[in-house]
């Protein structure tokens, strides 16, 4: 803990990132006890995991002191079994299959653009879906993928006999599961590496920058949403393929336990039916 109150600008700033989160707890049932109750155990989790003092024993008495939460509620915590589900298999091999196919130029045409895979090996191709799928872990059944990605629309079979991707389809209402996992992934990376930047004695920041107008028409807004996609993907494709070539060079050697996350995003608010925190800190 580094200062005995908290500063009035974090509050503010905290308030407003955790209201489209209650929005979207509250549209899926999730109301203040249960939230409530699952802040407790963060709480002392993050105590317990992130916050210990260097020679001296982790007690219940002082991840109760840090955290607020009731010695006997710390007790309980900790003794109960960890109940958070990892991360699906279907949902890491998806990730890794699609960073290959959109990172590796042998699966690109001459624009860059993911080529059409045929479904299955033969000795007169040189790259399919089905050894890309083999290359990526030969314990899965290149057609349990096929099937899974076909039905989440990820994907559709030409009359070539080859598999398309679509890769917008990875925001598709029918991939739910993949889509919640990554939301979890992409925002909590987002927020702790801003967290990160507001830690007392940080010298080296982390990139988290955006770009914000508003009293924009909605042309303007299409047209800007049309131009931060295109200059997003760019971004993204330009950074997977050297992360996929780095990652390929790392493998095996000391020291390679980092990970890293690069993204972006879009936002655009009506602001006379919205309520758009910065707008009204502005006006007070």
């Amino acid at each position: 803990m580094s200062t005995p109150t908290p500063p009035p600008a974090l509050i503010n700033a905290i308030r407003g990132l955790l209201k489209p989160l209650i929005r979207l707890l509250l549209e899926y049932g999730m109301t203040y006890p249960w939230f409530a109750n699952q802040l407790k155990s963060l709480f002392v989790e993050v105590v317990n995991d992130e916050m210990q003092v260097d020679g001296k024993r982790q007690t219940l008495s002082r991840i109760s002191v840090v955290s607020g939460v009731h010695r006997k509620d710390v007790k309980r915590i900790l003794e109960e079994p960890e109940d958070a589900e990892a991360p699906s298999r279907t949902v890491s091999l998806g990730a890794r299959l699609l960073g290959v196919w959109l990172g590796d130029r042998r699966y690109h045409d001459v624009a860059g653009n993911p080529l059409p895979l045929p479904r299955l090996s033969t000795d007169n191709t040189e790259v399919s879906f089905e050894g890309l799928v083999e290359s990526i872990n030969k314990d899965v059944r290149p057609r349990a993928v096929l099937d899974e990605w076909q039905r989440a629309g990820l994907v559709h079979i030409n009359p070539q006999d080859e598999v398309v991707l679509d890769p917008d389809a990875f925001v598709t209402e029918k991939n739910f599961d993949d889509r919640a996992h990554f939301f979890g992934r992409n925002i909590r990376d987002h927020i702790a590496a801003g967290a990160h930047n507001l830690m007392p004695g940080i010298d080296e920041k982390m990139l988290e920058r955006a770009v914000f107008y508003d009293h924009l028409c909605p042309r303007s807004v299409e047209t800007l949403k049309q131009l931060s996609h295109q200059v997003a993907m760019d971004g993204l494709k330009q950074v997977n393929e050297a992360a996929l070539r780095l990652a390929e060079q790392d493998e095996n050697k000391p020291g390679a336990h980092y990970r890293m996350t690069f993204g972006s995003f879009f936002f655009q608010q009506d602001q006379q039916t919205e309520s758009d925190p910065d707008v009204a800190h502005d006006k007070n």
